[in-house]
């Protein structure tokens, strides 16, 4: 028994001194200039692009302006005009590797989600909104029921009353979704972006649709954009009532309306 105890002891003073150790080696990252990527558009100056990573393992992140992609090779529709930046992650042993590659889109030769093109048109000059004087009564601004009405008719605002009567709204995708707001005279009163989220619809109380999509803009607002009981109010994002070639109705409400609450809407048309 005092021999096996003993034995014992040493062994634990060996693992005590000479711990297990693991000498797997990390990876190493791959440089930059050793990458093998192929990103180029289907037609000249078309919006299709194919985005490849030919190197051999290594994972990919591919990050291209409106969404992300985590496959080898990917197909996309960019909805921009002008250079275009790619971002791509290399996914390495030893870590990641990121670099860019840039694709100039001079024509939309693909279709993309036809939301685009409604807001800001298929060309470089972009599409220009004004109050509806053609609305109802030339009515295009003020309140009705959330969730039930479609267009203003409780306080009521005519084209020529608001305070903003000749300004105007231009959307257009030179580089990204770009919004600003300019004056009759051409200056620009506030620049932002906007984007839009189609699946945000809302239902009325008998299940019939009230809004097809939801409108942001990032950084400035519409015309009037306010709450109409409320200047300081100052209102970014809007359900869709309405979005045509030539028609985009606009309404908000606080947080927690419910139908028949109180709602601000906006008549725009294309000029």
């Amino acid at each position: 028994m005092k021999k096996i105890v003993v034995t014992l002891i040493a062994i634990s003073a060996l693992c005590a001194c000479e711990p297990v150790v693991d000498n797997k080696e990390v990876g190493s990252i791959l440089p930059e200039s050793e990458l093998q990527l192929d990103v180029h558009a289907t037609t000249t100056g078309g919006n299709e692009i194919v985005m490849i990573n030919n190197t051999p393992k290594v994972g990919s992140y591919w990050d291209y302006v409106t969404d992300v992609s985590v496959n080898q090779k990917d197909t996309v529709l960019l909805p921009f005009l002008g250079e275009q930046v790619i971002t791509f992650t290399g996914f390495c042993d030893g870590g990641t590797v990121t670099t860019t590659r840039t694709v100039n889109i001079t024509t939309i030769d693909h279709a993309v989600a036809a939301e685009w093109k409604l807001f800001a048109g298929s060309g470089e000059a972009g599409k220009t909104w004004v109050w509806d004087s053609s609305a109802t009564d030339d009515i295009v601004y003020g309140t009705a029921g959330y969730l039930a009405d479609s267009a203003p008719g409780w306080t009521v605002i005519s084209a020529g009353e608001v305070d903003d009567a000749t300004d105007e709204m231009l959307f257009d995708l030179n580089g990204g979704p770009n919004y600003t707001k300019k004056s009759a005279d051409g200056s620009i009163i506030e620049k932002g972006s906007f984007k839009f989220n189609m699946s945000k619809k809302k239902d009325q109380d008998n299940g019939e649709p009230w809004s097809i999509g939801q409108l942001q803009i990032v950084g400035a607002t519409v015309l009037s954009g306010h709450s109409a009981y409320d200047q300081e109010d100052i209102i970014n994002t809007f359900d869709i009532i309405e979005l045509t070639e030539d028609k985009l109705v606009l309404a908000y409400a606080a947080d927690g309306s419910v139908a028949w609450d109180e709602a601000t809407f906006w008549c725009f048309k294309k000029k």
